[in-house]
């Protein structure tokens, strides 16, 4: 059996192999892409998250308390290459130091007088660019110590060099305005610093400077070079510390010294890198982490005492972390979808062996043996797997682009590809992909080598009833083992198993959140186990339907064959005769359509469960956080009005003092009527707020030992509080329940404790700015104003007050209007979006990628369902050729022909759409789950799409039919005797 046979076959074949070829290139193509498409959601994260980094988190600071030398640069540079966007340079001193009396012509002794100001001294390298000059000039260098001219040769030479006693300034400086007018400084101002008299310097003010813009980052940790600082001394005093800025060379000559503090350094040295986050990509993001964590390293060996700050490598970190979780995860799914892409290359290579059966018979009986028909088939598919493996990568860099015209990847990545290249992952998982196709493929070559002519003939004329598996019952087995599987994991969500089934019939919204905190402590996805029992199953259910689909056939047909008409009863029968044949159409027709439905229906999942999460960590759209001291005002009437609001609550967000020990409560009071008109999401969850009623009670109270009159609030609890304090209140230490009570010793920020007493009338998992991870409260507005600012001692900056709005806005994108009036308004702190955060809860790598790759196996599987169906359509045609054409010479036309082709695709198609969508359904179902979608949100399956996705495949299979029936209605009996005469 040599290569040139082998070859020869494939040229007389090109049809079919190439066929066969193009459906191997899409199974090594879609198991490829998962690595791909897993960097393009990493990256399209990763740019989206450092897109949003504040100008000064794009900064990696390094702060040494010894000077850099040029060799740090330039390690600092082959570390970090393109990621590197340029140095500034920090030199300042770490406290504030003190300073002499400024006395021309008198010496500096430790006796003699002290500056009334402490001093912080800063050299910025690029002073210029910072400040510019209101009054004066820049600072320049002047003489350093060592400098020859600073050498005088008597009293007369010092006077007149200003040296010693008699200077009038080694350094130049220039101070703010804020600075002057607090210090009384001015132009041509001199003042000494120095801890100690050896060190003593003289400053001397030749500019008054102002920052170009007050608001630069760089400012954020350099404040008091523009204003000092004023501390405080004892209980009533206060002292002013001056701030001014010198050159860099001025600093090292003479600055460094006079800042030591009792024999200790009291420099810092600031090196602020900037970073080029663009440089950075999904490829070159490991390689980026161990660059900057080495590089930090190295240099914290060189200079002891280092610190740095990188809020770039944390947002490294944590997509690292998360392209950890998900590739492994996905590449599982992915191989379980390969798993039906390997049976659609089965089905169509027996339909390619099936016309080749003569060949194959007139081999076996020339003397070849059944081990060189294999070793025949084996190389023809090797030559076939070997492109698969060299295309697949490049295919699926194709899909993805593809994708980006209609998928989950779009709504993430808008509509851009982030990525360029290939990883090598991609090229194994290919080679994987086609080493299992090859396999696959070979497979059907043993039972066929064994066949003689007359056994082809056998099962042609009469096909075996009863498939493998069904012999064998492999599909009730699948169920019960995946039944066992699913007991296993609803029974570890509660430890009750009755319990947790009467939560799926009950309240799916409730059993969603178990099992995404069972799926955290069983590892999601990521534990084999979790997800084997649901695809088992599956399986096993899809076997099911197809042991009871000839017995459908059988049942469908029986009315059928009582009319007097003949194409209704033939479709039938045609089928009923072939039932194996047809069921494993069925079968890979229920899984395509499974995938597309479970890749529909998450998706439109995902995006609910993800903007329902936003909005509770945000608080509605949107949430303002004022200060009512400044201006901030709370009249939900006012904002009401803004562009795009449809609806404005006023809330009250009261934390209490965090003290090393003491645990911290978060309290929030709202207007439970207002809250729940506005936000209907919230409106089951705070309506007992609106009923309950404040309870008023003499009691003894152990502090003042005195008959006290308390007010008992009604509140609702978060579930961690109401363990926590369960435990501190119950004497069986179970958790509080609705109608409990309990007192809430509250710290207050002046170290004083306020007793709050509450009635339990909710208990709630989370609520919008609130987690889960929190003890939190939530009150009536009026309820929390009267329990906090009944304590008359506390100060007023310390009383609950009004200083939240959460907005509630038309569409979930606000409006440019809407941010400019927004950002405009006096006393807001802070805004959030809920639209940042669901953009930046879209790009989770895993969700994302679970719901992408499905949506791919759908369309491949789709592709390879087309060619499965246009083999069968074409071994069929010419089987039934003959069939055809005496039904033509007897009077049928074209139209008769494909009304039995529609006929007998209907019979096999409508009851696999029903399946598959159920199967789909399903599957979307025990995924959603472990995909940690957020929001509680139960299995939406959107009826548009839906729609569309079945019209997409009833098309191609019309198209198909189409095709088949144009062909045999060409057939006349003449031709067809002749054929078979040949």
């Amino acid at each position: 059996m040599n290569l040139s046979l082998v070859l020869k076959r494939s040229r007389r074949g090109g049809r079919q192999l190439a066929t066969l070829t193009l459906a191997i290139c899409l199974v090594t193509g879609f198991f490829a892409l998962s690595p791909l498409y897993i960097r393009a959601m990493v990256q399209s994260g990763l740019q989206y998250e450092i897109g949003r980094l504040e100008e000064n988190d794009r900064t990696l600071t390094l702060i040494s308390p010894t000077p850099f030398a040029p060799s740090a640069w330039e390690m600092v540079n082959r570390y970090l290459g393109d990621l590197n966007g340029g140095l500034t340079r920090i030199a300042r001193s770490g406290s504030a130091f003190g300073g002499f009396d400024y006395l021309y012509g008198e010496p500096t002794t430790e006796l003699s007088g002290r500056s009334a100001y402490a001093n912080h001294v800063y050299a910025f390298s690029n002073l210029t660019q910072l400040v510019r000059v209101v009054k004066g000039r820049f600072p320049e260098r002047l003489a350093p110590p060592n400098d020859p001219a600073r050498t005088a040769t008597s009293e007369q030479d010092a006077v007149d060099k200003g040296l010693g006693m008699y200077s009038v300034g080694e350094v130049e400086a220039v101070i703010t305005p804020t600075v002057a007018k607090k210090s009384g400084y001015e132009l041509g101002t001199r003042f000494a610093i120095g801890e100690s008299s050896a060190s003593r310097v003289v400053v001397v003010v030749v500019g008054i400077v102002e920052p170009m813009n007050p608001n630069d980052p760089i400012w954020e940790t350099n404040r008091r070079a523009l204003e000092g600082e004023e501390i405080e001394i004892g209980l009533t005093d206060r002292a002013y510390q001056v701030g001014f800025m010198v050159t860099e060379g001025a600093y090292t000559d003479w600055v460094a010294q006079a800042t030591t503090t009792n024999r200790r350094e009291n420099n810092n040295y600031v090196w602020l890198i900037n970073l080029v986050p663009e440089a950075i990509t999904a490829d070159n993001i490991l390689d980026t982490q161990s660059q900057m964590r080495e590089l930090v390293a190295r240099l914290a060996a060189e200079y002891p005492g280092l610190t740095d700050f990188n809020p770039v490598l944390r947002t490294l970190n944590a997509y690292i972390g998360l392209v950890g979780a998900a590739e492994p995860t996905v590449i599982l799914l992915s191989g379980a979808v390969l798993v039906m892409m390997l049976f659609h290359l089965v089905t169509t290579v027996s339909l390619i062996l099936e016309q080749q059966r003569e060949e194959w018979a007139a081999l076996a009986s020339r003397g070849a043996s059944a081990f060189q028909l294999v070793l025949l088939q084996a190389l023809t598919m090797f030559i076939l797997c070997l492109i698969g493996f060299g295309v697949g990568p490049f295919l699926a860099l194709l899909i993805l682009h593809l994708l980006l015209i209609g998928s989950p990847l779009v709504a993430a990545t808008g509509g851009a590809l982030p990525i360029g290249g290939i990883p090598s992952h991609a090229f194994a998982l290919s080679g994987i992909a086609a080493a299992a196709a090859l396999v696959m493929l070979t497979w059907p070559a043993f039972s066929a080598a064994r066949r003689s002519l007359t056994q082809f003939k056998q099962i042609v004329a009469r096909p075996p009833e009863k498939p493998l598996w069904a012999r064998y019952g492999f599909d009730l087995i699948l169920i019960l083992v995946g039944l066992g599987f699913i007991a296993r994991l609803l029974f570890f969500i509660e430890g009750d198993l009755g319990s947790t089934l009467g939560l799926l019939f009950s309240n799916p919204g409730v059993l969603i959140n178990l099992l995404l905190d069972s799926a955290t402590r069983l590892g999601g996805l990521a534990d084999p186990l979790n997800l084997l029992g649901p695809a088992l199953l599956l399986t096993g259910i899809a076997l099911l339907w197809l042991r009871f689909f000839p017995s459908l056939m059988r049942l469908l047909g029986a009315p059928l064959r009582q009319g007097r008409g003949l194409t209704a009863p033939l479709s039938a029968w045609t089928v009923e005769r072939d039932p194996g044949h047809y069921a494993q159409l069925v079968l890979l027709l229920i899984g395509t359509l499974a995938l597309g439905t479970a890749a529909l229906a998450l998706s439109a999942t995902r995006d609910a469960g993800t903007w329902k999460q936003a909005q509770f960590e945000t608080g509605g759209t949107a949430r303002l956080d004022l200060d009512p001291f400044s201006g901030g005002a709370t009249d939900q009437t006012v904002w009401a009005q803004l562009p795009g609001v449809t609806g404005a609550a006023s809330v009250i967000s009261y934390q209490s003092a965090q003290r090393a020990g003491y645990t911290q409560y978060a309290l929030a009071g709202i207007d439970p009527t207002q809250v729940g008109a506005i936000f209907p999401a919230l409106q089951e969850t705070v309506f007992p707020l609106t009923t309950a009623e404040v309870i008023s009670r003499h009691d003894f109270n152990r502090r003042s030992r005195k008959v006290e009159q308390i007010i008992i609030y009604p509140v609702i609890l978060s579930e961690k509080m109401a363990v926590e304090e369960g435990r501190a209140f119950r004497q069986d230490r179970l958790p509080l329940k609705v109608g409990n009570e309990a007192v809430l010793d509250l710290l207050l920020p002046d170290n004083t404790r306020h007793p709050i007493y509450y009635y339990v009338v909710g208990i709630v998992r989370d609520f919008p700015s609130l987690g889960a991870d929190q003890e939190f409260m939530i009150l009536n507005a009026h309820h929390l104003l009267a329990a906090v600012n009944s304590n008359l001692t506390l100060a007023p900056q310390y009383r609950a007050l009004p200083n939240q709005v959460w907005l509630e806005l038309s569409t979930r994108e606000p409006s440019q209007a809407l941010i400019e009036s927004l950002n405009g308004v006096q006393g807001v702190t802070h805004l959030v979006y809920a639209w940042d955060r669901f953009n930046e809860l879209l790009r989770e790598p895993l969700p994302a990628a679970v719901a992408g790759m499905l949506f791919a196996g759908f369309w491949v599987s789709l592709i390879l369902s087309l060619l499965d169906f246009g083999f069968y359509l074409a071994v069929t045609a010419k089987r039934r050729s003959l069939g055809f054409a005496v039904l033509q010479a007897l009077g049928w036309n074209g139209q008769r022909i494909w009304a039995q082709l529609v006929a007998e695709q209907t019979v096999l198609v409508i009851p696999a759409l029903i399946v598959g969508v159920i199967l789909g359904g399903a599957l979307a179902y025990v995924i959603l789950p472990f995909l940690r979608l957020l929001g509680g949100v139960t299995l939406i399956l959107p009826p548009g799409n839906l729609a569309a996705l079945l019209l997409t495949l009833l098309a191609g299979f019309g198209a198909l039919t189409l095709g088949a029936a144009w062909w045999l209605r060409r057939l006349n009996i003449n031709r067809v005797l002749r054929l078979g005469e040949e």
